[in-house]
């Protein structure tokens, strides 16, 4: 079987929401507007992360000063990050957070080199933060990670998402395996629509499911 792995990070490789965070400690201005248009269906998810993020001033060491006390990873995201390397499984980090702040942690955690990331580009400027995100293979795609999940569909391979968050619904929702993080705005949503998915702690249930498919 082509199986590859698309996974969000914040709150689901972390603990906590690192974009969140981010907002909450420096953001000037009521950012959480746009979150509420975003779950309304008002603006997209790239328009809305790049409002939210304009109203951010702070430089990237100051945000990952800050960030270096509070970050966690769930267990045993390298252990799974090791499988997959080993058994030729693709893990592709598929993140609407901050570039830098994704790659600078799966360094310290030595995972880095066990993946892809594939995020939007940072720029800092006078006008706060903006974020570029990748070219979409298909505009009709609910949002970027979503238009992965339908790539890698369209090469025949099968897709396994994992995430937490509103904005990894439409992947999960038209992935081959669905994995949730528990108690998660995704898992919420997942059994409100009837999407199959299974509910996780942490990566090492991922693993083991991955056997049961693979033995």
């Amino acid at each position: 079987m082509n199986l590859v792995a698309l996974c969000d990070f914040d709150g689901t490789i972390t603990r906590i929401d690192t974009a969140e965070w981010v907002l909450g400690k420096f953001a000037k201005g009521d950012w959480r507007q746009y979150d509420r248009q975003f779950e309304k269906g008002e603006i997209e998810l790239e328009e809305c992360l790049n409002k939210e993020f304009s109203l951010v001033k702070a430089s990237e060491e100051q945000i990952l000063e800050e960030l270096k006390t509070v970050v966690t990873f769930r267990p045993n995201f390298k252990k799974f990050g090791e499988f997959c390397k080993e058994n030729s499984i693709p893990l592709i980090i598929v993140s609407a957070g901050l570039d830098f702040v994704i790659k600078h942690f799966l360094q310290a955690n030595n995972c880095l080199d066990l993946v892809t990331v594939y995020a939007a580009k940072t720029t800092f400027s006078l006008e706060g933060i903006k974020l570029t995100f990748p070219i979409m293979f298909d505009n009709s795609s609910d949002n970027f990670k979503h238009d992965m999940v339908r790539h890698y569909s369209s090469q025949n391979m099968k897709v396994m998402y994992i995430g937490d968050g509103l904005a990894d619904y439409a992947g999960a929702k038209d992935a081959d395996f669905a994995f949730v993080i528990e108690g998660s705005r995704l898992a919420k949503l997942c059994k409100t629509h009837r999407i199959l998915c299974k509910s996780i702690t942490g990566f090492q249930e991922i693993t083991e499911a991955i056997r049961e498919i693979e033995p």
